[in-house]
């Protein structure tokens, strides 16, 4: 029998991210590459948003799941401050972001961004049963992503406080995402219908984080330089999907979850786990990832640990 997730030991591990201990001057000195400006202010510009999301979702029927609205909220507050100290970063690197950012960003909200809220609630009220198995899968693929960039960001900088700023912004990541992911398994389970209506709107509806905000041109930026390679191009969706080749959007996210390992240094905090093996496959048959992407993905267990703040 499948655990029911339990909220309370996600809850128990929030809160603000520390950043009290880091030598900013240092941060200041070893500056940013152009590159890792755009990123940053990239991710700076949508982790600040989520309290837009969070405002479409509640106007759905994931606000009558208490533990769904629980974890929004403590996600929401994470990831504001996620905003709010890589923008500082940016400031002290000589990279001041407008004070009216926001304002700037929401001016002309792109069609992608309403068609995303107005179809959520719409397919929350004709699809009530199957709705959070779906918004939880979106979020799972979401949080992997952001999750990969962040790591990918600590391999490469070259700024020491840059990469334990990531490295501390993705350990909360990880705990997001094995919520999402979690959830998704539970919510999944048993149900052909909703397996089979939450491949189809992944395969044809998602894009990521940040599309209805930033233009493709930086989605796209964002994405090859995150994810050098076919999965970048895919996740940006500028290369064609050939069928059965597993080189879609699904395939492609299929593709870096299977390459994730634990850290064998990283302690997972107790039940805040996600453990793939079988839930991995769920979750890949769930994305539809098919041809070379699902076998590359088969067999190979992932597992990501949540910890809380730093």
């Amino acid at each position: 029998m499948m655990e029911s997730v339990d909220i309370n030991r996600y809850l128990d591990h929030s809160g603000k991210i520390e950043v009290g201990d880091l030598d900013w001057n240092e941060a200041r000195q070893a500056g940013l590459e152009e590159d890792e400006r755009f990123i940053v202010t990239y991710f700076s510009d949508i982790e600040g948003q989520t309290i837009y999301y969070l405002r479409d979702l509640l106007n759905s029927k994931v606000s009558r799941d208490p533990d769904s609205v629980a974890f929004l909220s403590m996600w929401n507050y994470e990831e504001y401050f996620h905003g709010r100290v890589l923008a500082r970063l940016l400031a002290e690197c000589g990279y001041p972001l407008e004070r009216n950012r926001f304002a700037i960003l929401r001016a002309k909200p792109r069609f992608r961004e309403k068609w995303n809220a107005w179809g959520g609630w719409l397919f929350s009220k004709i699809f009530p049963g199957s709705f959070l198995a779906l918004y939880m899968t979106w979020g799972a693929i979401n949080e992997l992503t952001t999750l990969r960039g962040y790591e990918q960001l600590e391999r490469t900088t070259k700024n020491a406080v840059f990469r334990e700023l990531c490295r501390r912004i993705a350990r909360q990541e990880r705990k997001h995402f094995a919520w999402y992911f979690n959830t998704a398994r539970e919510r999944l389970a048993g149900s052909r219908f909703t397996q089979r209506f939450t491949r189809l709107l992944i395969r044809h509806l998602w894009a990521p984080v940040g599309s209805g905000v930033k233009s493709d041109d930086e989605v796209r930026r964002l994405m090859t330089s995150l994810f050098p390679d076919e999965e970048g191009a895919g996740l940006a969706g500028c290369g064609k999907r050939r069928r059965g080749a597993g080189l879609g959007r699904a395939g492609c996210v299929a593709n870096i979850a299977a390459r994730a390992r634990p850290d064998p240094e990283r302690r997972p905090e107790p039940g805040v786990a996600a453990q793939a093996g079988p839930v991995g496959a769920q979750l890949r048959r769930t994305l539809g990832a098919g041809g070379r992407a699902d076998r590359a993905c088969g067999g190979s267990a992932f597992s990501v640990h949540a910890h809380g703040g730093a």
